[in-house]
């Protein structure tokens, strides 16, 4: 094979390669953005739990139970 013919080649080769790096860090772009934008909605999610659970916490903190509220001249 003649020098020219092996440049060329090895010049495709390469160029192949680098466009399927650049496809895959666009790939990689757009699966961050989708990630991030679910993880927000999970810890939003998960903060509405929380401040749910401290409202429980904090009423059973008050004397209620079963749902009923425990009265003073009821105990």
């Amino acid at each position: 094979m003649s020098t020219p013919i092996i440049v060329a080649l090895v010049t495709g080769a390469f160029s192949v390669l680098v466009v399927l790096i650049q496809m895959s860090r666009q790939e990689n772009k757009t699966d961050h953005g989708l990630v991030a934008a679910a993880l927000k909605q999970v810890s939003n999610e998960v903060q509405t739990v929380g401040k749910k659970v401290d409202r429980h916490i904090n009423w059973h903190a008050e004397g209620n139970t079963h749902g009923r509220t425990i009265r003073p001249d009821k105990e």
